[in-house]
């Protein structure tokens, strides 16, 4: 875990003590890979899903970014059927080549990053408030909320990024981020353990204000939204509690959270909490822009010392 590498946190803004708080991370060593098993799958979780998807599919689909849109309407995502990983998985390589692979739950980097750089996006099989979903963290229990969880469950994973897994171009951007998390991680540089960990926490940065937590100028593609902003990020998106945030923040409504333009260095160094709604969002002018950012500035996120 690169949490316990601390040697240049100093460089760092944002640190939050113990911000990952209790979830379970599972790693190499345990049985992180599994297959769904919908007799496991019980009434109440059909339930919560219908309520989840019920309550939020309006916000999502008035402000998510056109890609979002684009790829619930590939997915055919509704409320009454609860998701078959495989048979997503199945569509979403008709449009891209990636594919969806099942897990036990929230994975270290080293397994997160050598998915994606395999063009491989893992879903866990539980949802929020579900007796399942409890009894994993009866002995540390997490905030289980309606509209938030730290812990990503199949609403987040399914509903907040897999439509966004039918655009290539996406796709693309995904994959580069697993490829140079993967390749901090061989090490093939010999850097020392801290600055590989060090180098990790950047990109985990990255990741978080951008693919899950980010949003874009309003690209006046969709009628319906009357924000400054459009929602790309899979982690608002999956959370009802996170875009009326948004909108109440955008619309002068509340003062919880501030809107910042997009600065990679920025972000690279700016730390996160998995636990709470977010205080910060950065905005960037397209995803297109996201995309070449990225490539253009890799660098950042091979620091050597």
């Amino acid at each position: 875990m690169v949490e316990n590498y601390q040697k240049y946190d100093y460089l760092f803004k944002n640190i939050k003590p113990n911000a990952i708080g209790d979830i379970v991370i599972l790693s190499e060593e345990n049985d992180w890979r599994i297959k769904q098993d919908f007799n496991c799958v019980s009434n109440e979780e059909y339930k919560i899903w219908n309520q989840l998807f019920s309550n939020i599919i309006d916000l999502a689909s008035n402000y998510g970014s056109k890609e979002f849109r684009n790829g619930l309407i590939k997915l055919n995502l509704n409320s009454s059927q609860f998701p078959s990983i495989n048979q997503i998985s199945n569509i979403i390589k008709k449009f891209t080549d990636w594919e969806v692979v099942t897990v036990a739950g929230f994975l270290d980097e080293f397994l997160f990053f050598k998915l994606n750089a395999s063009r491989q996006f893992p879903s866990t099989d539980i949802i929020r408030q579900s007796h399942r979903f409890s009894l994993k963290y009866q002995y540390t229990p997490i905030k289980n909320e309606f509209g938030y969880t730290p812990e990503p469950d199949i609403f987040h994973d399914v509903f907040g990024h897999m439509p966004f897994l039918t655009d290539q171009n996406y796709c693309n951007f995904i994959a580069s981020i697993g490829q140079l998390g993967f390749e901090i991680l061989k090490n093939e540089r010999n850097l020392s353990s801290e600055l590989v960990a060090h180098n990790l926490k950047r990109l985990q940065n990255f990741a978080w204000w951008t693919y899950e937590f980010g949003i874009m100028i309003n690209q006046n593609d969709n009628p319906q939204n009357n924000l400054k902003y459009q929602i790309y990020g899979a982690g608002i998106l999956s959370s009802y509690d996170e875009i009326l945030n948004i909108i109440n923040c955008s619309k002068g409504l509340s003062n919880n959270s501030i809107f910042i333009p997009y600065d990679i260095e920025e972000i690279a160094l700016m730390r996160f909490d998995y636990s709470e709604i977010q205080d910060r969002y950065f905005v960037i002018d397209s995803m297109e822009h996201l995309y070449k950012s990225f490539i253009d500035n890799k660098e950042i996120f091979l620091f050597d010392g």
